[in-house]
């Protein structure tokens, strides 16, 4: 934030809250827009994996294992639990009229299910659904379709190869707009101490500002250093070790003869660790 040593309080905040909100926006619209494509990517690879009742069948089926471009026939694929394999391979053509007796083979296994095909007329696909339904035997609702699978492999791909184009930029952006908006944040910070300090100790403003960054061993030891130090400018501050964001005119908590306000910076740390 490039504010004028000039520049009224209202004029610094008004500043700080322009930049604050346009990096809030471009994050909204950036994140959103990278979170699109990895919930697209997740979606597509969850239909390659899965059971047989959810997985994408494209994957796993030939061309060969079905009846195609018929204007009465269709084959579909049935979902069969392995313990009900010997029941489905001797009833599936009483299930519904007119299916094609010795028209069913097993094309795929994985888990505790089998993946049959099985050809009908068309006109009874309705009936054979319901009946199968009552046995557990699951109908996908699958048509073989070269184009679309076509398809389904390029929007897949096209899809990865936008969120790991889009990733790096992303990064790059995070990076540098964290630095800005922390270095707003910290604009705050001082306004609030600045503005704390003139309403405690008046003026002219001849108060000191410093940074400080104990280790944690060593906190309660600088408190006390800082009241026995500082103590003659409030008599009537009490002594504490609490490390709360207090201010120094309308604290909610423990009250130091200083103003006093924390920088948390735990987010670098777990930065780290990421």
């Amino acid at each position: 934030a490039v504010v004028s040593t000039q520049s009224t309080g209202k004029e610094i905040h008004d500043i700080i809250a322009k930049n604050l909100t346009k990096i809030e926006k471009d994050f909204k619209s950036k994140s959103t827009t990278f979170n699109n494509l990895k919930t697209t990517l997740v979606q597509h690879q969850k239909k390659e994996t899965g059971n047989l009742v959810t997985r994408n069948l494209a994957t796993i089926v030939k061309e060969e294992d079905f009846v195609n471009e018929s204007e009465y026939l269709v084959t579909v694929c049935v979902v069969v639990p392995k313990n009900s394999a010997r029941e489905w391979e001797n009833s599936y053509w009483k299930l519904a009229d007119f299916v094609v007796p010795q028209s069913s083979e097993k094309i795929f296994e994985e888990g505790d299910q089998y993946l049959y095909n099985v050809t009908m007329f068309k006109k009874t696909l309705d009936a054979f659904k319901t009946n199968a339904r009552e046995r557990k035997f699951i109908v996908r609702d699958f048509q073989f379709s070269r184009t679309i699978i076509e398809q389904q492999k390029t929007e897949a791909t096209n899809v990865e190869k936008a969120k790991n184009k889009a990733y790096p930029p992303l990064i790059k952006w995070l990076k540098g707009n964290f630095s800005e908006a922390f270095l707003n944040w910290t604009h705050v910070k001082a306004l609030r101490l600045f503005t704390e300090s003139v309403l405690r100790y008046g003026l002219p403003a001849t108060f000191m500002t410093a940074i400080l960054e104990p280790n944690k061993k060593s906190e309660r030891k600088l408190r006390e250093k800082l009241s026995a130090m500082y103590g003659n400018l409030d008599k009537n501050a009490a002594d504490s070790t609490d490390l709360g964001d207090i201010p120094a005119m309308f604290q909610t908590g423990d009250y130091y003869p200083y103003v006093y306000f924390d920088i948390n910076t735990s987010f670098v740390d777990n930065a780290r660790e990421l």
